[in-house]
């Protein structure tokens, strides 16, 4: 059952399991629905074992989980590039938040699906806070983002994982479509840092629409057993 509570003006909620696990920092679109979704999908997926699930807010993805200003992959919309004061507000206000609220756990990953799978991956470039990251169908095409991971290492020992849809890279979009090249490359980089620990990427059937939180869940699973 999640719970709630506030941090700098944000309703967070809290969903834990045994003790002395690991945290996921969760990035979400506000709503009932996802929260429900993950909760079912993790207990299916680690019925034992301790961990703890962080959830933050995130209304504006576009402009709050960009690292950078870019184009958007369709319309005429655009990346803000507003991810730093994301990252900042994790670092300055959740964390230690997460610190007094989850005292017997001391490891934290940034976690994310789609735009918020990049923003977990750049987090770990950006900041030696975090233990890894979950990054599903992470929007590895962001124009910029190959340079970007090719010229950077992580900050902090960590543990990655990635995953992606066989379907995702199928798309008619082109920009969207090179998310498949984009991650294995990524996945190539991460094995090549020596900063990172353990790297799998998986690949899951179907799209990107398809089963997302259980996508999440296998990744939490993942991480959950290699920390210790």
């Amino acid at each position: 059952m999640w719970r709630r509570s506030e941090t700098a003006g944000r309703i967070c909620r809290f969903l834990e399991q045994g003790s002395g696990g690991p945290v996921f920092l969760w990035a979400f679109y506000p709503g009932e629905e996802e929260l429900g979704d993950l909760e079912t999908a993790l207990r299916q997926t680690i019925p034992d074992g301790g961990y703890a699930v962080a959830a933050y807010p995130v209304e504006d993805w576009d402009r709050d989980l960009s690292p950078w200003e870019a184009p958007a992959a369709m319309g005429d919309g655009c990346f803000a590039g507003r991810g730093a004061d994301t990252l900042q507000w994790l670092q300055e206000s959740f964390l230690p938040r997460l610190r007094e609220e989850l005292p017997d756990r001391s490891r934290f990953y940034l976690t994310g699906y789609s735009l918020a799978g990049l923003f977990a991956l750049w987090g770990l470039y950006e900041a030696d806070c975090f233990q890894g990251a979950v990054c599903c169908s992470g929007s590895l095409w962001l124009d910029g983002w190959d340079e970007y991971a090719a010229s950077h290492f992580v900050k902090a020992p960590s543990d990655v994982y990635l995953s992606l849809g066989g379907k995702e890279e199928r798309t008619r979009n082109p920009r969207m479509a090179r998310v498949g090249d984009c991650t294995r490359r990524q996945e190539v980089l991460l094995r090549r840092d020596p900063q990172v620990k353990n790297c799998v990427l998986e690949w899951n059937a179907g799209g990107h629409f398809a089963d997302p939180m259980k996508r999440l869940a296998k990744g939490i699973a993942w991480i959950a057993g290699r920390s210790g």
